[in-house]
């Protein structure tokens, strides 16, 4: 654990880093609210052991601030103080304090109520690691490791309110594996699924931003979500999933396209006036079609289909 004491009295200051140092944990010190910010701003702190009579900014109104700009993470804080009544204690609680000690600080209790908090922080970890497996489990997809369809519903709902508030480009592609049914009729849904595997991988290679998201649409139907993306880019993007596949060379002896595994694309983005993400999902859609009904093994966009000779096509 990382222990911050923060407390205007250099001496007290020392003493009970002295205690957390012996305890076999590393502290740090600030003698008011600035210097508190300053090692918050810069240092994973696991308890705050804080002074209450200080001035400028008391020990009450510090942890607010602290509890305002944490407001999603738990970090317990014991309060240090002289006073001992009712009425000093409900405020504390009420300011977002998780304990008190009396001064002067009896070693034997501060060392126990460190173990304490330590023990606490412990099980809130694990309960947040399990909490993030299940979140896994649940937008996830086990097979392929892509968001599954739920999490990309949220993820391309929250993308297109972003766009819309930012006034940036949204793009996303919608992709189908070419005669894949033929695949797994012939190969067996075991060879299938390692088929979707590594399809999945290929398309992560491809993907380079931390924004951007690959999801398992349903089957062997996939879906990109490229935030902050012309379609120009999407395009580009395209076209290297295309040279990736050509370049890994999955064996498909059984399609009609290729010698090897290849896919469909449909691309739009929210410059051509899709209402909302259903829309710019059935954009996708029409686009893939388009691209699958004319030769496969290719991209297609939403806005240059109608004007070309597959426009019959939609």
């Amino acid at each position: 654990m990382q222990i911050l004491v923060v407390d205007d009295n250099r001496l007290i200051r020392e003493m009970v880093s002295a205690i957390i140092t012996h305890e076999g944990y590393t502290p740090f010190s600030a003698s008011g609210a600035e210097e508190a910010h300053t090692v918050l701003n810069n240092t994973a702190i696991d308890l705050i052991l804080m002074d209450v009579e200080m001035p400028n900014v008391n020990g009450f109104e510090l942890t607010r601030q602290i509890r305002t700009r944490l407001k999603e993470q738990w970090l317990p804080i014991i309060f240090l103080t002289g006073q001992t009544n009712d009425q000093h204690l409900a405020e504390g609680i009420d300011a977002g304090g998780d304990d008190y000690l009396t001064k002067p600080v009896n070693s034997v209790i501060l060392s126990a109520k460190i173990r304490a908090m330590s023990r606490i922080a412990q099980m809130k970890a694990a309960l947040d690691e399990a909490n993030q497996q299940l979140l896994k489990l649940t937008h996830v997809d086990s097979l392929t490791e892509a968001i599954n369809r739920r999490g990309m519903d949220e993820a391309l709902d929250r993308a297109w309110r972003v766009a819309q508030r930012e006034k940036t480009e949204l793009s996303i592609v919608l992709l189908d594996i070419d005669h894949f049914k033929p695949y797994n009729d012939n190969y067996g849904h075991p060879q299938g699924d390692e088929c979707l595997k590594s399809f999945s991988k290929i398309l992560q290679g491809q993907l380079f931003r931390p924004a951007d998201l690959l999801a398992r649409y349903g089957g062997e139907e996939f879906m990109i979500i490229l935030p902050n993306t012309p379609v120009e880019g999407a395009k580009m993007l395209a076209d290297r999933i295309i040279i990736a596949l050509a370049d890994n060379n999955i064996p498909h002896e059984f399609s009609s396209t290729c010698a090897h595994v290849t896919a469909s694309l449909g691309i739009t983005s929210t410059r051509f006036g899709a209402k909302n993400a259903a829309s710019l999902i059935e954009q996708t859609d029409k686009a893939l079609y388009v691209a699958k009904h004319s030769g496969r093994n290719q991209h297609i966009c939403f806005a240059d289909m109608l004007t070309d000779s597959t426009a019959h096509l939609v």
